[in-house]
């Protein structure tokens, strides 16, 4: 399997050697704390941000997660989890920031999840003189790490720590458990027109992976390639994992009938073997990530 057991040994070890320099318990920050972001730029904090903007879902449940919620002074306009979340100043979406709404906020510092400094919304905001801070999680190790940094950034370092610790600790229980068993080939389907999957650099992929699913797209040289009908018939899945708003019925309907159409002599849709899942769990790199697991475990178990 992808996931190497050395490997979460020694990211327990980073986990622990970062925690030597955190604050203490009453939240205080490190003097001139240094933390480089997922762009790689080091980003340099003298004291702790009291009003924070979140500009991605997954970034806002990690400060509720961590307790640093009372810090946050705007989110996005999809930030819904936990339902505190909703009761935030929205300031637009991460790729249409509200730039009046979120001057007019005099932010400390921004949270935002983009893939580079060229992207028009960080450039926007670099020009308005504010400080930012990328989150960019690409696989759960990624994911983990954002929370100890936010953890460090806000002074809730022992919260993050705890959270952190046991997402690892879970996470390597559930890898026990499942990397001697047959995994079942599966289709992660992240878009259904076009057709769009999830390769083994992703944090989706781990999610299924942990969940006792081979992904037939593993080896995908993209995070996210468009995939075409015809290979996933002759690649013929087991099972089909299907992220969407589980509570619009009408919508994931029109999925499933696509699918089904159009991938009706493979094995999942012969044998009814598609898999509801909330994209807001799956889809979102954040403190969730484990759920998605469950979920999915759960769901297979009518299937054994």
């Amino acid at each position: 399997m992808q996931i190497q057991f050395f490997l979460r040994i020694i990211f327990c070890l980073v986990l622990l050697l970062q925690f030597y320099s955190c604050s203490d318990k009453n939240g205080k920050a490190d003097s001139k704390k240094i933390i480089r972001d997922d762009l790689g730029v080091k980003i340099g904090f003298d004291t702790i941000p009291r009003k924070i903007i979140s500009l991605a879902p997954n970034i806002t449940e990690a400060l509720f997660a961590i307790g640093a919620d009372s810090l946050i002074a705007g989110v996005t306009d999809l930030c819904d989890y936990p339902s505190e979340a909703k009761t935030k100043t929205k300031t637009g979406n991460y790729l249409n920031p509200d730039y009046e709404r979120i001057s007019s906020l005099s932010p400390d510092l921004i949270l935002m999840y983009v893939s580079g400094v060229s992207q028009p919304s960080y450039q926007a905001l670099k020009n308005l003189n504010m400080k930012l801070f990328v989150c960019n999680p690409v696989n759960t190790n990624d994911i983990i790490r954002m929370i100890t940094n936010l953890g460090r950034i806000t002074g809730r370092e022992l919260k993050a720590q705890e959270l952190s610790q046991n997402l690892v600790n879970e996470r390597e229980k559930i890898f026990l458990s499942v990397r001697d068993k047959k995994l079942e080939s599966c289709l992660i389907v992240v878009s259904v027109n076009p057709l769009m999957t999830a390769s083994g650099k992703t944090f989706i992929h781990e999610i299924t992976e942990l969940s006792g699913l081979d992904n037939i797209y593993k080896d995908e040289s993209l995070d996210y390639p468009m995939i075409s009908y015809e290979d996933v018939t002759a690649k013929n899945p087991s099972f089909i994992i299907l992220p969407c708003d589980t509570t619009d019925e009408n919508k994931y309907n029109r999925f499933i009938n696509e699918l089904s159409e159009k991938l009706s002599t493979t094995n999942a849709i012969k044998d009814k073997k598609i898999i509801l899942v909330d994209d807001n769990v799956i889809f979102r790199p954040g403190p969730r990530f484990l759920e998605g697991v469950k979920l999915i475990t759960e769901k297979l178990k009518k299937y054994n």
